[in-house]
């Protein structure tokens, strides 16, 4: 065994700066999109609301025109959280993330800040700052939901919460369809603005059998399946107002939204700093159909990165997986499933990219691979290979990556730190113990109050060495764009595949979900 520390990767900003910190290289060189002539100067949006939350929402965003100094005392993190990857699924901390107190969709946790570096000042959304960009609302695109309309549902004796939410939902539905329809120039962000009673009664509603329905989950799936749809950010009038409790610090608000606005909006706000710019990162796992009366209902879930972090989605078809029948509750795919599901995924890559063909495939999946030796009929490997083969040829190179919960930890032998983020234990040539969480050198701190969680990293099958996999790994960590931070526990090809599934369990196979990853952000 034996113990290294990788470097931090470096992402690439405008002007070709590269730096390990999303903010500061913003800060430097500004967005990548800069340097290769796709960068937006306008974020079009559009609001549906109340005429009260539009008008609030709007305010909100012209805010983030102006110089933001951080509150300094403490910041709220929503990123550095403890993580399970249980059965091919992303699990976060242990608690049910549909719980009837459980407000946010994301737990926040609050801790002190030793400098400035976690979260420095924001430097203001304009065409004269490092963005060189703006937000642009035509009130045309603005479409107004009648707040009594909103209460009648809610106050209707009549119906069931789960009746009310759909009903609410269908104000919206109607709203989003009209502004599709009729916006002369159609924005590329459509802001969604819930009032506080509606979500507080509705957001989360008992199923039976351990099962919620999610309002803003839900009401997603219904907006971005229709044609010619356009991404959707949902927000809640707490925010806007700037009234809710647990709010993270304005400045990371506004670092936060308007990464995740401009990725939405068909930016690139970083790249991976990486030599190898010709492989295509594949991350496969497994979720639950919630609206199956029958348990073992499963779904896999695909997404496709380049090294510029745009990615696709692919969400497989439904299939029953019996954990007794199959001894082992982490489902695997058949041959032709897993032959089928990668050639699809990886013909989309080549369209999206021109028709150019990555040289190099790296799957990253939730469970242990099985071959035609462990079972015949579930030979996904040979069908991964087969797959990949058929729409690349023979001589692409493949790896193929195990990403699950490690049961190993590391301690420090002395400090009051935990290990330094980067950590590896090499188990073996192929198996190590990855520390994507920890200390970190630039803040001075670990930015977090869980002990840090690894993951074991495992090639079942592959040319490239261990290191190199859990560097490409670490450099994944970097690129959810639905928020600024410095990392993230787990790489982009597993993480969002939980906000996938989330989304996902409400569309049902007939239904034309997007395969593009910023809609489900």
């Amino acid at each position: 065994m034996k113990v290294s520390l990788l470097k931090e990767p470096l992402l690439e900003f405008g002007g070709d700066n590269l730096c390990d910190d999303p903010k500061m290289g913003i800060s430097n060189g500004g967005f990548f999109s800069l340097s290769n002539n796709s960068h937006r100067s306008e974020i079009h949006f559009g609001v549906i609301g109340s005429n009260q939350l539009i008008e609030l929402a709007c305010k909100w965003i012209d805010n983030l025109d102006s110089y933001i100094i951080p509150d300094t005392k403490e910041i709220k993190s929503t990123s550095y959280k403890f993580v399970r990857i249980e059965h091919g699924e992303v699990q976060e901390n242990e608690l049910d993330l549909d719980a009837e107190f459980y407000k946010t969709e994301e737990i926040e946790e609050t801790h002190e800040v030793q400098n400035q570096n976690a979260n420095p000042a924001f430097p203001g959304f304009n065409m004269d700052s490092c963005f060189r960009s703006k937000f642009v609302n035509d009130s045309t695109n603005n479409v107004s939901i009648k707040n009594a309309d909103l209460q009648d549902i809610l106050n209707n004796t009549d119906l069931t919460l789960l009746e009310k939410s759909f009903a609410v939902c269908d104000l919206y539905l109607e709203a989003y369809q009209g502004l599709l329809t009729r916006a002369i120039v159609k924005p590329g962000i459509c802001l969604i603005v819930l009032p506080d009673d509606v979500y507080d009664k509705l957001h989360s509603i008992p199923l039976g059998k351990g099962r919620f329905f999610n309002l803003r989950r839900y009401l997603k799936s219904r907006l971005i399946i229709l044609p010619n749809a356009i991404p959707v950010q949902i927000m809640l009038e707490g925010t806007v107002a700037e009234t809710r409790s647990g709010l993270q610090d304005m400045s990371m608000q506004a670092w936060n939204f308007v990464t995740a606005s401009y990725y939405k909006n068909l930016g690139a706000p970083w790249t991976l700093g990486l030599d190898d710019k010709d492989t295509c990162f594949i991350g496969i796992s497994f979720h639950k159909v919630i609206n199956s009366e029958n348990n073992l209902v499963r779904s896999s879930i695909a997404q496709a990165f380049n090294y510029e972090g745009k990615g696709i989605v692919f969400i497989g078809n439904k299939f029953e997986w019996d954990s007794e029948e199959m001894n082992t509750k982490s489902p695997h795919l058949s041959y032709s499933y897993a032959r089928e599901l990668i050639n699809a995924v990886l013909k989309e890559y080549k369209d999206f990219h021109r028709g150019l063909p990555p040289a190099r495939v790296v799957i990253h999946k939730t469970t242990n691979y099985w071959n035609s030796a462990i079972h015949k009929e579930y030979a996904e490997v040979e069908g991964f290979k087969d797959g990949i083969k058929e729409a690349l040829g023979d001589y692409v190179e493949i790896d193929l990556v195990t990403i699950k919960q490690a049961n190993i930890r590391l301690l420090r032998s002395s400090g009051i730190y935990p290990v330094i983020r980067g950590t590896m234990l090499e188990l073996d040539k192929s198996t190590g113990i990855l520390y994507t969480t920890g200390y970190i050198p630039y803040y001075e701190t670990y930015p977090g109050v869980h002990i840090p969680q690894p993951i074991e990293v495992n090639i079942y099958e592959g040319e490239s060495t261990l290191r190199k996999v859990c560097s490409e790994i670490l450099g994944l960590t970097k690129m959810n764009f639905n928020n600024c931070n410095y990392f993230d526990s787990l790489p982009i090809t597993i993480r969002f595949a939980q906000k996938v599934g989330e989304i996902a369990q409400y569309i049902e196979d007939e239904e034309n979900s997007p395969n593009r990853y910023y809609f489900y952000m």
